[in-house]
Order: structure tokens, then sequence, then C-alpha cells
């Protein structure tokens, strides 16, 4: 068959400079994940959600006091190893290499942790030819105020770093030698354990399937020591992580599996079921996803492995849609942050069926004698076309800003207050908030040293804060209740508009809007 000039021209260019073209295309796939993941930052100079601030605060006194136990800044007492003091060490030392402060580290971290995590999926699927494209999807995982996602730098996003890694691992495990990469996802457990624990379990059940199914093609190759390695390996797997959960983080697994069986619904009773999800990602998306996993298991490239991670997303959709919402069964925590999971899983298939969609168009000249140019073409396009629509209808789409729900909780005012208050107190003194999800923003722009009383992600749901915003809104408040919070200052803006209220109780000093002092308070602390 002919070839034409001009594809005989670019397939000359390709041959002689693909390795170049590589990395120019690789180099913006990251630009454009470091663009996306700036989205909500770029007129915003704060960070958007309370995890980020509270593990500012921790971090910043882990960091302060040089230790893993450390003051509590929110809480009267101390932590030791704080259950998510991986992230805090990671992040307390990047601040120390860049010296930024921390809002200016919050402001451009979480791009560079949407780089990473699209690098990591990158290497995934480079073998394979489909890193390329899996990584552009990354874009779309969705983020909202409730169920966190890449545009926060939190814990979790953290985690997720390890996600792509340990499939790595275990698509590579006979290149890598099955000792090594038993003794790397081992590893893998801890630090992601250490850094966000529920997406240590995560990690932790996907490794335990894919050895399941290592184990399995072993005995089915009679292949019966290395079978009974991998099995004793899953065991020591399981104990190690056990053995740590129960000196490191008894408590925190503890509160989780008492949840369990009791039906409590956490988050869902105040705010009900998510919904939304598919919308944030976008249809069109969603739908190369499906194709994506369909193809993965036709190409079948890791033998009865291959059906893992399609099973894997299959049984996290399955408890997000009907186990949790219908029966109430499970960790709500899985239920809350298990979206983000999701959607990484999602970007991956979907990258998988558009770059297996470009890889077949090139096997066209194999099956068509006449006119294969023309309709390479044609294809070429239609799949770009697809490709620019999945990514733009799920990024700019409407549906996935009301996903997000995002809204400004710190602004210059309340900034400017929370630093002339760090710098006027001692250690000595607590500040009240009258908002319960505003006081997680304090100590870390007061600065490390400084504390606060009444911080809660939920003050819906607290007592102590309705009845703050009770005489928030009435303006009167007993020097008394004040006394009982162990407080000597008392903050009365409300987050968002920033307004502050004047309290009427002749007892409190203002020394600025918004700002009271407790005279007996101070006399005591002195």
């Amino acid at each position: 068959m002919s070839q034409s000039p001009s594809s005989g021209t670019i397939r000359r260019i390709w041959q002689r400079h693909s390795a170049l073209i590589s990395l120019a295309g690789a180099i913006i796939i990251l630009l454009v994940n470091f663009w996306a993941g700036m989205d909500a930052h770029w007129d915003y100079e704060y960070p958007l959600h309370v995890d980020e601030y509270f593990a500012m605060g921790y971090t910043d006194a882990m960091m302060d006091e040089g230790s893993l136990t450390y003051h509590d800044p929110y809480r009267d007492g101390t932590i030791s190893k704080h259950h998510e003091m991986g992230f805090h060490l990671l992040m307390g030392s990047f601040r120390e290499m860049t010296g930024l402060s921390w809002l200016g580290f919050y402001r451009i971290a979480p791009a560079v942790m949407l780089v990473l995590i699209s690098f990591l999926v990158y290497a995934l699927g480079h073998r394979e030819g489909y890193g390329w494209a899996a990584a552009l999807f990354v874009i779309l995982i969705p983020t909202s105020i409730r169920t966190l996602g890449p545009a926060f730098l939190v814990p979790m996003v953290g985690a997720m770093l390890f996600i792509p890694v340990a499939i790595l691992i275990l698509h590579r495990i006979e290149s890598i030698g099955t000792t090594k990469a038993l003794l790397l996802l081992m590893v893998l457990i801890g630090v992601t354990v250490s850094f966000h624990p529920p997406t240590g379990g995560i990690v932790f059940a996907l490794i335990a399937l894919y050895l399941f199914a290592l184990t399995i093609e072993g005995l089915i190759d009679r292949k019966y020591f290395r079978s009974g390695g991998v099995i004793a390996a899953i065991g020591v797997m399981l104990v190690v992580p056990l053995m740590i959960m129960l000196r490191w983080q008894y408590a925190y697994f503890d509160r989780i599996w008492e949840k369990m069986p009791n039906n409590d619904s956490g988050m869902t009773e105040l705010l009900g079921f998510h919904s939304g999800f598919i919308e944030a990602f976008g249809i069109i998306a969603t739908v190369l996803f499906t194709a994506g996993s369909l193809a993965f298991l036709y190409v079948r490239a890791y033998r009865l492995r291959t059906y893992v991670l399609p099973a894997y997303i299959l049984l996290l959709f399955a408890f997000m849609y009907i186990v949790y919402p219908r029966y109430d069964l499970g960790p709500n925590i899985l239920y809350e942050r298990g979206w983000s999971y999701v959607g990484l899983f999602m970007a991956i298939m979907a990258g998988f069926g558009i770059a297996r969609y470009f890889r077949s168009i090139s096997r066209l000249n194999l099956k068509i004698r006449q006119h294969a140019s023309p309709i390479q073409a044609v294809a070429v396009m239609a799949g770009i076309t697809v490709l620019v629509m999945a990514l733009t209808t799920g990024f700019f789409g409407n549906k996935r800003d009301q996903y997000a729900g995002y809204y400004y909780m710190v602004g210059d005012q309340i900034r400017s207050d929370f630093v002339w208050l760090g710098e006027n107190t001692t250690d000595s003194h607590k500040v009240a908030l009258m908002e319960g999800s505003l006081a997680w923003t304090y100590p870390p722009i007061a600065g490390a040293g400084n504390q606060v009383n009444g911080a809660v992600a939920s003050p819906q749901a607290h007592k102590w804060s309705q009845e703050a915003e009770a005489a928030f809104n009435t303006g009167e408040i007993e020097t008394e209740w004040i006394e009982k919070q162990g407080a000597s200052v008392l903050y009365s803006r409300w987050p968002v508009s920033q307004e502050a209220r004047n309290m009427s109780n002749n007892d409190l000093i203002q020394v600025r809007p918004g700002v009271y002092l407790v005279p007996e308070s101070i006399d005591a602390a002195h």
C-alpha cells in the first residue's frame, strides 16, 4: 500500500525525535495539572478547607517544639505521635526547605501535589502506553468541601500518592522480584497509614487482593513454593499493620470500629447522602472510564491480576451507592473520603480507554489496503475531539462547581486580627472564637504557641458551638461562660462575611473591632 508524503514525513520526525517529543508532551501534561491544581487558588491566597488549617496547626506545633509529642493547640493536653504524623513531618520538612510562610506554602502546594499524583499515574501506565492519557484525566478528580480532593493539601491527598505506586509495583512484580516487591509494599503500607489511616486501609485491601490473585496464578502454574511465600507474606502484612494500629493508633481505629455496627451515619445525618459525583467528573469522561475498564479486562495484560483493579472499583461503587446509603454498613469515613479514591481509579481507566483507542488506530494499516491514511486521520480527529470534550466539559462544567461548594472562610481582616493577637498575647492566653470552624484557622495564622478553644469541623453538631452561635446572634454573653472555656480573649467576627458583632457585656474590654479581653482571666494568668 502506498504511503502519503505527509504521513511519511511525520513518521520520520517521530522516529528521530520521539524521546524529545515524549518529554515535551509529559511536561505539558504536568503543567496542565499544575494549572488545574491552582484553579481554586489563583484569586484566593488562603487555604480553602478547615482540614488544611488544622494540619498546619499541628505541624507548626510539632516543628516549634521539635518533637512528635507536643502541646495541642486546639485542646488542653498534649499530642503524642499524631495519627497523621507522616504527613505533618513531610509538610513541615518541605516548608522548612522552601522558606515559605504557611499561607504561601499552602497556596501552591495543592497544585504541586496534583502534579505529583499525575506524574505517578503517568509512570504507572507509561510502559503500556496509557500513562499520558491517565495523567490528563487526573485533573477531573472532583473536590468538594465535604469529600475533600486534590484541590486541598490534606493528609488524604498526600496518602493518595501511594495508590499508583502500589499498583505499579504489583504490575511489575515479576521484573522487580517477588521478595523485593513484597518488602516495598510493606513499607508502602506503613508510610500510607502514617499519612492517613483510611487511605492506608484502601491501599492494604488493594494489595491483598492483588497478592491473592498472584497466589492463584502461582498455583495454576504449579509454582507452589512461590505461592507459599506469597501467602506467608500476606500473613506478615496483616500482622504488622495490625500491631502498628494497636500500639500507635488504637484509639483512632477503635472509634471507627465502634461506629460500624451501630448505624452511626456521621455527617450523613446532618447533610444527607452525596450526589453529583459522576456529573462533577464528567459524563463523557465517565463513559470513557466504562469503556476503558472493559478494554482493560479485554487486553488482560496482567493475567488474573487484570481483574483485581476493575473488581475493586466495582466494590467501591457498590459501597458508595448501595451498601452504605441503603444499609448503613461500613465506616462513615470511607463513605466521606472514598469518592476521591474512586475518582483516581476512574481517571486511570478513562486514560487507558482513550489511549487504547489511539493505539488501535495505528493498526488500521494492517487491515485496510486502500485509503488507510484518510481513515486514520478521521479516526485521530474523532479521538482528539472526544478527549478534549471529556476534559473540558468535566473540568469547566457547572456541575463541578456546584459539587465543590467552595467558600472563602478567611479574609484579610480576619488574618490581620489573628496576626495582631498572636503578636500581643502570650502563650498562657487562650482565644475563644464564636464560630467553631473558624477556630481551626487561628493557631497557624497567629503563630506557633497560640491556643484556641472550641475548634470543631461541624459546629451545627456540637452543643458548645450552638451556645456560642446563640450568644453571637443576640450579642449577649456571660463572663462566666467565657471563663469556663479557660479563655482570656473573645473573638466575634464571622467567617466569610468577616462581620464583627458587638457583644453587650460591661466586663469585656474591646481592644479592636471583634476582639474582647476578659480582665479576670488576664489577672489570673499573671
